[in-house]
């Protein structure tokens, strides 16, 4: 109890004990949260940290850390592991590591070094820095981090500051922290970690700092896998076999003091790398002669690395990436007889591995950012692939530990988190899908305790919006950025966006079956009704409508092939309640419309959201050849080209982009025909379905259990395998007009 009343008070006070008491602590037993003496609030300060450990061969040791802003952990000089993960603003998740099958008997070293960067971004709050771990060994604590000189019983960590990070660097974006800038004086740069003689090591004094509200970390460790680069060319450029994200290394040898730029990208421009989007991909080292590896502290996203010698003369031996992504869908599959669905499956389940570590990112690039919306597709993907709901979970724990958001209206959620917004910008759309995702979190999880610790947020929001209802109930001059997507229906937000008014009437549906509140649900129907009466044209729905002389005029030109999707999706319209447009978007709209030259007055729709609301009531109405061909048209060539999955439908943004794996959800549950899957309930709806192909096999993970399907046409026959773990209630629909043959 004395526990659970201590984090009560850094969970803000009793007051805020009841909404937050589910959220699981942790402490330490000895170690107490430091950094080096008067740099707590310093900008772009890398701290070394280092601590020597005996080990007898027989005991069982444990590293317990955690740490603001990033750390990277070697033993012995050797790789460990990066982290820790992102919490929302005041909270700090503890990673732990086993480090009993890596010691040698004798004297070993443990090494931390730990980035304060202590700047505004969409990556890493901007929060005083320190650096807490301790070491056990059976379970007594041989070292921890403290101060002060008094006899301990442990050995406490040292601290430095080497240098040989500068400081004075620029941010690689406005979204995320300094750029990385090295200053080597010798190839024996990383002796410290290893050699407790080792001469710059120059321990500097610590200061505690105030205590932290330290929280588990959840979810499973990344996959740290090298991935070597496959091509040479031209001008020092080396090609991955696909996008990819990770720590840049490389082995190289410097014959006279040199100074190394490093250059990278998604694509090439005009076999070029070019800055593309909101950033420069750039590293610099100076070097003195000798033999090096160096691997970036930051991890980046890339395809093509260019190294240029900007001064100097050296010799690349290596290039590689220590990747940092998910490690925990090992145990999914897919694979049918289409080879390019094939593909676009492999590039969506890659795409997702390098945006769903801790959060779901929108791109692991030039933000690493945990947007709403994005989240809503991408935790549907995490499922089917890892078989849980981890990383959903801490997604919207973040959400749910802060007491307020700093910069934003009371109320209002971040767009993105954790994150700074001190421009004071957020997206009201996005946190509707905030509350429309909790529904669905809730039938992965059965997490109740996770949905009434969230209410008031949920009720917070709804108060927000009200203040914005016309007098038809419509939601009329939103503050900052109204997002519809990226196209052309985002200049055609204001007054009355319809929409936006087709999301919240989702977003008030739900609301109201989560938390029991009819009115809700009553206010969305009114609304639905609204929106049809006033956006519907006769043929289709407009996107917004403005005041003129005090009357709301909807903007007859403004149409959007977007606007119509949102009214589908969000069953503003039905095939039944709009046959004539149903059948227009089903026979005339799609990947290759605008170069038919069909409809052209009606805006066409991008990536994200458009194209993938698309595909999402393709598949509510049971149009599955049509999804596996318009799937084909528009992701190969993302998939050929990258590897990944992309923002647009264009290159000119992120080429790897989290939501975008939902194209994998896609096909297990439309080609493979795992339809409905309630893993807490253990029921389990099967649906075939016509197409085209001839075979497909999968499995997914339902936490430690798998589920198998496999199924294969042979003239009128379907024949199928399907495993499920005991006590699964299995229903199975078939929608094809062959005759079910079930295999043992």
């Amino acid at each position: 109890m004395k526990k659970l009343f201590l984090i009560a008070l850094l969970l803000g006070g009793l007051g805020s004990f009841n909404l937050k008491a589910q959220i699981p602590s942790t402490s330490f037993q000895r170690a107490v949260p430091i950094w080096i003496e008067g740099q707590q609030t310093v900008p772009n300060v890398t701290a070394s940290f280092r601590v020597p450990v005996q080990w007898d061969g027989k005991q069982q040791v444990e590293l317990r850390l955690t740490a603001h802003c990033d750390y990277r952990a070697s033993l012995n000089g050797q790789f460990l592991g990066h982290g820790p993960c992102v919490a929302g603003a005041g909270y700090y998740r503890v990673d732990e590591y086993d480090l009993s099958e890596k010691l040698t008997p004798g004297t070993n070293v443990i090494a931390v070094e730990v980035a304060g960067y202590n700047n505004d971004n969409y990556y890493l709050l901007n929060q005083p820095s320190f650096f807490q771990a301790e070491i056990t060994a059976d379970g007594q604590v041989v070292a921890a981090t403290t101060t002060g000189s008094w006899n301990r019983g442990f050995t406490p960590f040292e601290g430095a500051v080497l240098g040989q990070r500068l400081q004075d660097a620029p941010k690689l974006s406005f979204q995320r922290p300094h750029r990385e800038l090295y200053r080597l004086a010798s190839p024996d740069y990383e002796a410290w970690k290893s050699d407790l003689s080792a001469a710059d090591f120059k321990p500097a004094k610590l200061e505690e700092t105030d205590a932290k509200a330290l929280i588990i970390r959840r979810v499973k460790y990344p996959d740290y896998t090298i991935r070597h680069y496959t091509e040479a060319l031209p001008n020092n450029i080396y090609k991955f076999e696909c996008n990819s994200t990770g720590f840049i290394g490389t082995k190289l040898v410097v014959r006279k003091p040199s100074k190394l730029i490093y250059h990278w990208d998604e694509l090439l421009t005009n076999g070029e790398i070019k800055r593309r989007m909101s950033f420069d991909g750039r590293m610099e080292y100076e070097l003195q002669p000798g033999s090096y590896e160096l691997e970036s502290f930051e991890p980046y996203t890339l395809q093509y690395l260019q190294i240029e010698v900007a001064e100097g003369d050296c010799e690349v031996q290596d290039v590689y990436i220590r990747q940092y992504v998910n490690g925990d869908v090992s145990r999914a599959a897919f694979d049918c007889d289409n080879e390019e669905i094939n593909q676009v499956y492999r590039a969506a389940v890659e795409t997702f591995r390098q945006n769903a570590l801790d959060i779901f990112m929108d791109c692991p690039s030039r933000e690493r950012a945990g947007w709403l919306c994005d989240s809503y597709f991408t935790a549907r993907v995490a499922f089917d692939l890892s078989g849980n709901h981890l990383i959903e979970t801490n997604f919207l724990e973040n959400f749910l530990l802060p007491d307020k958001f700093p910069n934003i209206p009371q109320g209002m959620l971040p767009m993105c988190y954790p994150s700074d917004h001190v421009n004071g910008n957020f997206i009201p759309n996005w946190a509707m899908w905030f509350v429309v995702e909790l529904e669905e979190y809730l039938a992965r999880s059965q997490d109740r305790a996770m949905i009434n610790a969230l209410e008031p947020r949920v009720d917070a929001l709804l108060t927000y919006f009200k203040r914005y209802e016309n007098e038809d109930g419509l939601l009329e001059n939103l503050e900052k950025w109204v997002f519809v997507e990226w196209s052309k229906a985002n200049d055609f937000v204001q007054d009355v966006n319809y929409p936006t008014n087709m999301l919240y009437a989702k977003m008030l549906e739900v609301a109201g079956a989560l938390y029991d509140r009819p009115e809700l649900q009553e206010q969305a129907a009114r609304l639905r009704e609204t929106i049809r009466r006033q956006s519907f044209d006769g043929t289709f729905f407009i996107d917004n409508a403005v005041r003129e002389g005090g009357k709301l005029v909807p903007q007859k030109a403004n149409r959007t092939e977007t606007c119509q999707y949102y009214a589908f999706f969000f069953e503003v319209a039905t095939p039944e309640l709009y046959p004539e447009l149903w059948q227009v978007l089903l026979t005339k709209f799609g990947p290759h419309r605008m170069e038919q030259g069909l409809y052209p007055e009606i805006y066409p729709s991008n990536a994200f959201i458009g194209t993938y609301l698309r595909l999402e009531i393709l598949s509510r109405y049971g149009h599955v050849q049509q999804l596996v061909d318009e799937s084909a048209d528009q992701y190969l060539y993302m998939a050929q080209r990258t590897g990944t999955l992309w923002e647009n439908l264009t290159a000119r943004a992120s080429c790897n982009h989290g939501f975008a794996s939902h194209v994998a959800h896609v096909f297990y549950r439309d080609l493979l025909g795992l339809r409905e899957l309630d893993a807490p309930g253990r029921r389990l709806k099967v649906v075939f379905s016509d197409c085209d192909l001839q075979r497909c096999s999968g499995t997914v993970p339902v936490g430690e259990e798998t589920i198998s399907l496999s199924w294969e046409k042979k003239g009128k026959k379907l024949y199928y395998t399907l495993t499920v773990p005991d006590g699964y209630q299995v229903d199975i629909e078939n929608r094809t007009s062959l005759k079910l043959m079930p295999r043992p």
